[in-house]
């Protein structure tokens, strides 16, 4: 996608790059060769391979431009961040991400809240950008909004825990903005304390991380979700099983993806995922017993 329009609702997708291609088998638990060979009858080429157990990734921002404002919901990994380890892939990028914003004619100063999900590296990075040396807000006009519950466990995170790869995305992408004053914290049983304009609402949606919340829009025209990382890949709608090896609690995002997924099923709602390759955008279907995901077209 592009973007979509949902009634007075403008929803522009920012992307950082797209179609990296991981093992399926390294990414979730119990991943089987058969849930792949049935995830082969319904998903094409772009999102899973033939010949390998690959699946595709994408890497985008949403922006929302609704009641006067525009909302950016996760910001990627950034570009000129030092990472290494498994993480190499994007150790230091140079990305025309910007310049991607630019293309929906806005430029950082235009965006009034940034949402943050939850505090992984990923959907962190651009938070921040190096200037002389130091890392700056990107957005200087903007709020950050992000969980208490996942800065405070991310603040507590060990070097040598599993976790450690979130650590130097935590000290230049998260703590600069806290610092420079720009952050309004969600508290998980309060999201609805947030004003967000009109027709869109913060729902927590914890197990991914203990933090992880969504952002909901609705109007009389119909509904988008924004999920985060509820989900990683459209093959989890069809095989609910697989859950992601970084999951901090499996049995809670499990239940929170079965939530969601019956909240939004057979319904007008587009879900909006952090990491589905174009065209991203689509909504929830029934199949048999299950569900699908079915693409919207651009």
């Amino acid at each position: 996608m592009k973007t979509k329009q949902i009634g007075s609702i403008l929803v522009h997708q920012v992307v950082e790059f797209e179609n990296l291609a991981l093992a399926a088998s390294s990414i979730f638990m119990d991943c089987q060769p058969e849930m792949l060979a049935r995830g082969r009858e319904w998903l094409d080429p772009r999102f899973i391979a033939r010949d390998s157990d690959d699946i595709y990734l994408g890497f985008h921002s949403f922006v929302i431009q609704s009641g006067g404002r525009n909302i950016l919901v996760d910001t990627c990994h950034g570009n000129d961040k030092r990472r290494d380890g498994n993480f190499a892939y994007y150790n230091e990028l140079h990305t025309d991400y910007l310049g991607n914003l630019a293309r929906h004619g806005l430029k950082p100063e235009d965006i009034d809240i940034v949402l943050c999900t939850h505090l992984h590296f990923d959907h962190v990075g651009w938070n921040t950008k190096l200037e002389n040396g130091r890392w700056v807000p990107t957005f200087p006009n903007a709020r950050y909004l992000m969980s208490k519950v996942d800065f405070d466990h991310f603040g507590r995170v060990a070097p040598d825990s599993h976790e450690a790869m979130h650590l130097p995305s935590y000290h230049d992408s998260v703590l600069p903005v806290v610092e420079a004053g720009q952050v309004d914290f969600v508290a998980m049983d309060r999201t609805g304390d947030h004003d967000l304009g009109p027709n869109l609402w913060l729902e927590a949606a914890p197990g991914h991380t203990l933090g992880s919340i969504v952002l909901h829009a609705r109007n009389e025209a119909g509904g988008a979700l924004f999920s985060g990382d509820v989900w990683h890949h459209p093959l989890q709608f069809a095989e609910p099983s697989l859950s992601i090896f970084v999951e901090q609690d499996v049995a809670m995002g499990a239940a929170t993806r079965r939530r969601l997924i019956e909240g939004c099923a057979d319904t007008n709602t587009l879900l909006m995922a952090a990491h589905f390759p174009s065209p991203t955008a689509g909504r929830v279907v029934s199949h048999g017993d299950g569900f699908r995901f079915q693409f919207a077209d651009d």
